[in-house]
């Protein structure tokens, strides 16, 4: 769709890979299935020392003196990442497959050096899709870790990386891996949504019926978060179709990237914020968006001209 621009942001990753929430944040992500390993500590990471700065990088020392060992004598015992809480946050926990916001500082094991970071005070966090295909190595190593924590995570020397690295993540949101919550009856004049029961991605049972002449949604999954507002920025997995005729295969989706994240109130066209303001973060939408409340007699891009549209919305997270 081409108003909901999906991040291109990519965590800047070096010779690797060959805040308090609410009580109804936390209450979305209930019984949420773990899709990665939990962390696993070890007495490489032991051997570092992880300071937080009110600006900057966090300072790292290599050489812990009190414990009598040096990080770099460690890590050439280990042979998988150690990973150990430097700061412990309270909200939702990372279990896997879920778009993160971080702070990231990456350093040479051997060296100490600091190889790269953002700004680490949450003013250009990145967003990044932890999955077990992409990244398995972060995804197993921050399994368990809260939202608002500060995470070390030590990576052993392999090929590409000789020197092994030293990732210091904070993390500062976690969105749902997929819609949770209490299914809900089909709606009359929209088709019936299925999802795949590994991944939570949905399809549609064709309908024998034609799209609605007027802006019809429905809920088909409630969650249990918090409500979402007109003027909120949203995270959100969804899949779009053209419904103008008979409906077809599905023109674009996010499942095939990472989730999107917009503003409804001027980042989207006006159905699709229609369709969530006022649901709960953790429910899934459906929603039959008629050309006035699209891309109208102009269409946009592969988008006919008076196109109805038919999107299933995630709401996985909202705010930045």
């Amino acid at each position: 769709m081409h108003k909901i621009r999906i991040p291109s942001l990519t965590l800047a990753i070096v010779g690797l890979l060959a805040g308090c929430s609410s009580t109804g944040a936390q209450d979305a992500f209930s019984g949420i299935t773990a899709a990665c390993d939990h962390f696993v500590g070890g007495s490489a990471i032991d051997a570092v020392q992880v300071t937080t700065n009110s600006t900057g990088a966090p300072t790292v020392d290599f050489a812990n003196a009190s414990a009598g060992v040096s990080f770099a004598s460690q890590l050439s015992k280990i042979t998988k990442p150690e990973t150990k809480l430097v700061s412990e946050g309270s909200g939702p926990v990372f279990t896997g497959n879920e778009l993160l916001s971080v702070d990231y500082a990456i350093y040479s094991s051997s060296t100490g050096k600091l190889l790269g970071s953002n700004a680490f005070n949450g003013t250009d966090s990145q967003a990044i899709l932890v999955d077990t295909k992409t990244y398995p190595v972060f995804c197993n190593a921050l399994s368990g870790v809260k939202e608002g924590s500060v995470a070390a995570l030590a990576v052993p020397a392999n090929a590409s990386n000789p020197g092994g690295s030293l990732y210091i993540f904070k993390i500062n949101k976690v969105n749902l891996p997929h819609a949770n919550g209490d299914v809900q009856a089909p709606v009359s004049g929209l088709p019936q949504v299925v999802r795949d029961p590994k991944t939570g991605r949905p399809g549609l049972v064709t309908p024998s019926f034609s799209a609605p002449k007027e802006f019809k949604s429905a809920v088909v999954i409630e969650g249990k978060g918090e409500t979402v507002k007109a003027t909120d920025t949203v995270t959100v997995n969804y899949t779009l179709w053209d419904w103008t005729s008979a409906l077809g295969g599905s023109v674009e989706s996010s499942w095939d990237s990472q989730p999107a994240t917009l503003n409804l109130a001027g980042g989207t066209i006006k159905g699709f914020a229609m369709a969530l303001t006022d649901v709960k973060v953790g429910s899934q939408v459906i929603a039959s968006i008629p050309p006035e409340y699209a891309y109208g007699a102009s269409g946009q891009g592969s988008i006919p001209a008076n196109a109805t549209l038919l999107f299933v919305i995630d709401v996985l997270g909202k705010g930045k």
